[in-house]
């Protein structure tokens, strides 16, 4: 459970730093970039530069790695061109029920237990993300616009289920420098794409790197890879259709109620029944 509890502090931290991010016109594509190399260099630094093999086929290994590198910041890409063309609620319930893809691999293809306590308290989770993150009005995609949300619910889906399949397959058990290399290699290809798209950015006008984005790159670059890490060892603990839904439940909880006690955002009612259901379905599905 060290593991779970370690991943929710971490991601809702991290959620919390785009806030803050906001709030001092930091760039973010810029701090993203950042974070990758500082993540890589820190997971690199404490296993002493010493690369495990992964497996036998260590050349799948690296293809594993670089396929994450890129859902990583395919991801954030969509995420931001989301929250643009589709509108912060839209995107964030479209990233949230992405716990779909992964739940799927994990019953279908893993062997994860499929009981009605479980199944219920999943769905359950997905009324509550809808709810939580509800906002006045209707929401309104224009046109094709609709395909960003999409893209970003099967990004990063498609992310922890690969992150699932590269942990069950491929990683030693309990060998936590072939854990580390991964993801510190998934990192380092996700910096080298995204000082690419920064470059482009900063010469179009659109970017601007400076001592602030570095620093926040910095801060976010050591919560991501704590992320990243304790979601690797929670999974070889925990079954994904577990871990994976009670963690982000509990970060979109946690999160508006962060959102509400420190930024004074305001909840509405259908909020905090969102905020309610959720706690319910975190007891489903741990019982299931």
């Amino acid at each position: 459970m060290i593991y779970l509890f370690s991943a929710i502090a971490a991601s809702t931290l991290i959620l919390v730093s785009f806030r803050i991010f906001q709030k001092l016109g930091i760039d973010d594509f810029s701090a993203i970039t950042t974070n990758y190399i500082i993540g890589a260099l820190f997971g690199f630094s404490t296993i002493g530069w010493q690369f495990s093999s992964f497996s036998e086929s260590p050349e799948r290994m690296v293809i594993l790695s670089v396929i994450t590198g890129i859902l990583l910041i395919s991801g954030f890409v969509f995420f931001g061109l989301s929250t643009r063309k589709a509108g912060m609620a839209i995107t964030a319930i479209s990233s949230r029920m992405s716990v779909i893809i992964p739940v799927m691999l994990g019953i279908l293809v893993v062997g994860d237990n499929a009981g009605a306590l479980k199944i219920t308290g999943i769905i359950l989770a997905l009324i509550a993300f809808w709810l939580s993150l509800k906002k006045e009005g209707k929401i309104k995609v224009p046109g094709s616009a609709f395909l960003i949300p999409l893209g970003v619910f099967i990004l990063l889906g498609l992310n922890d289920s690969i992150v699932k399949i590269t942990q069950h397959y491929f990683l030693p058990a309990g060998d936590e420098q072939a854990y580390i290399t991964y993801a510190a290699t998934s990192f380092f290809v996700a910096f080298i794409i995204g000082t690419a798209g920064s470059v482009v950015r900063i010469g179009n006008g659109a970017g601007k790197l400076n001592g602030r984005s570095i620093g926040a790159g910095l801060v976010l670059g050591m919560l991501n890879w704590a992320s990243m890490f304790f979601l690797l060892k929670g999974l070889e603990k925990m079954q994904v259709s577990v871990f994976i839904p009670v963690l982000n439940v509990s970060v979109v909880t946690l999160s508006a109620l962060i959102g509400f006690l420190v930024f004074r955002e305001k909840l509405r009612p259908v909020n905090w029944a969102g905020i309610a259901l959720a706690l319910l379905a975190i007891v489903l599905i741990a019982a299931g």
